[in-house]
């Protein structure tokens, strides 16, 4: 059985940061070039215990394959089953991309998994060119689904999977698991030993470049120690929220089998990588005594940061973290449910500076509390004065059946019925939702812009940024990296 993994373009994506007119700022794809672990992980899954089959991946984020070679490359696999990866801002070339597929061939069976089908499962399998979904880990879930199309055997009682029909007959109790964020009544497929998952098959993916904007190597990949966070910010949709960790021993056997295919730089993708500061030592520890040189970052929390966990991943070649600071002040930092201080922020900071480790600042505009532009103002100011190495500017997005999101439909400042329509009928109309009490979305939009151009354009910031350039490669993601901003600032709207 020949077997396509998608992960399907972004030509209709929903822009995050969009005017009314459809011009944007900075979004996330303007950071870098990511692999899409998720459908590696299943390739890999599949590979182990289903060698008999013939397994294609295509990334056309990455790749940059339009529709029309994506057709002609549907045309010469001839697949007879799809996995194709989503999000719920996606979903209109997920749609677009399963349609292709029926198009070239109507008996392939098309199931669709990633983050959307958990927020909408019974509006997922509603649509015209779904013949299934995954709800939760893809990597068991979609294996028997596959051995059982195969075997022409029924796939409505494989855990996670659901039908058309199948979605029909199941009863709503509509009892809270506490392992995810969504109320979920239907059970969802769910691995608690992830050390059982062989590696992600990156050599699938093997000639593509991928990059971070803040990274310094061309030979760069990601890798998930862990899923899950346990955490309840109230703005945050990561769906899982058990945090589930790979043992030290399975991240760094796979950190050397990536060295081996050529990759020298890592960027850890968990929601959470230092759930505590024993474990960030235990896995320096492990990578100091096998003697390995890379270069690594993770996205971490600022009330877990000790020095002494520092100084030793510093030895192990950890060069930078990514902190979600989100806002400048405890009555903000309380409001989110973020479990953090400004006084916690400041040391986490200071810390890393001693240690010279990079940092990147990751915050938010817009949130209910900020009902003034000096409240937004004190935000950004706040972030000027840790001068970290890089900064992230968002705007407060409103994800469905997030407590913000819950807050804003009790106060009639959105409406739900917009974000189930779309998921019926996918239009490129649809816009994300922002807290508008007090500013419009365009005041939101402009203030993010000016806080980018104000951090980056600083000539003394930027002639720091030369100072320090180690790589050549380094050197030409710094060159994107400074014309995307530009771009940005000519054509974001004023």
């Amino acid at each position: 059985m020949k077997i396509l993994l998608i992960n399907p373009p972004v030509e209709n994506m929903i822009q995050s940061y969009a005017y009314s007119d459809g011009k944007q700022n900075l979004d996330s794809h303007d950071f870098g070039n990511f692999p899409p672990l998720g459908i590696l992980y299943i390739a890999s899954y599949l590979e182990k215990y289903s060698p008999e089959h013939k397994i294609f991946v295509i990334d056309c984020v990455s790749e940059k394959i339009s529709y029309d070679a994506l057709k002609e490359k549907i045309k010469s696999i001839k697949p007879d089953v799809a996995g194709i990866t989503s999000f719920s801002i996606t979903l209109i070339d997920v749609v677009k991309t399963a349609k292709l597929i029926k198009e070239i061939n109507p008996d392939t069976h098309i199931s669709m998994g990633g983050h959307h089908p958990m927020a909408f499962p019974k509006e997922a399998i509603g649509l015209e060119s779904i013949d299934s979904i995954i709800i939760g880990d893809g990597e068991h879930a979609f294996y028997q689904l596959t051995k059982a199309l195969c075997e022409n055997k029924p796939i409505d009682d494989i855990t996670g999977v659901y039908t058309k029909q199948s979605i029909k007959n199941i009863k709503e109790t509509g009892d809270p698991d506490p392992r995810f964020l969504y109320n979920l009544s239907l059970k969802p497929a769910y691995i608690e030993n992830l050390d059982s998952l062989p590696f992600p098959a990156r050599k699938y993916l093997s000639h593509i470049q991928f990059f971070s904007i803040v990274g310094i190597s061309k030979k760069f990949t990601t890798i998930i120690s862990s899923r899950g966070c346990p955490y309840h910010c109230i703005m945050c949709d990561v769906p899982y929220k058990k945090y589930r960790a790979r043992s030290i021993k399975n991240i760094v056997d796979e950190i050397e089998d990536c060295m081996a295919q050529g990759f020298e730089e890592f960027h850890f993708y968990d929601d959470m990588f230092n759930i505590t500061a024993e474990r960030i030592i235990e896995f320096a520890n492990e990578v100091l005594a096998r003697k390995l040189k890379f270069i690594w970052d993770f996205r971490g929390r600022v009330n877990i940061i000790t020095k002494e966990s520092l100084l030793i991943a510093k030895k192990a070649g950890l060069r930078m973290i990514s902190f979600g600071v989100e806002t400048g002040t405890d009555e903000g930092l309380k409001y989110i449910n973020k479990s953090t201080t400004v006084e916690q922020i400041k040391n986490a900071f200071k810390i890393c500076k001693e240690l010279k480790i990079k940092i990147i600042a990751d915050f938010m505009l817009g949130f209910p509390f900020e009902k003034t532009a000096a409240d937004i103002k004190k935000n950004i100011e706040f972030c000027y004065s840790l001068n970290p190495d890089y900064v992230i500017f968002s705007v407060l997005i409103l994800y469905p059946q997030t407590p913000v999101y819950n807050e804003a439909v009790k106060k009639n400042l959105i409406n739900p019925q917009r974000w189930l329509d779309f998921c019926k009928n996918p239009t490129k109309d649809f816009y994300l939702d922002y807290w508008e009490e007090f500013f419009t979305r365009k005041e939101l939009l402009d203030m993010q812009q000016k806080a980018f151009e104000r951090f980056f354009l600083r000539p003394g910031y930027i002639f720091k940024s030369i100072l320090n350039l180690r790589t050549t490669d380094e050197l030409k993601i710094k060159i994107r990296g400074f014309f995307t901003l530009i771009k940005s600032k000519f054509t974001a709207k004023r």
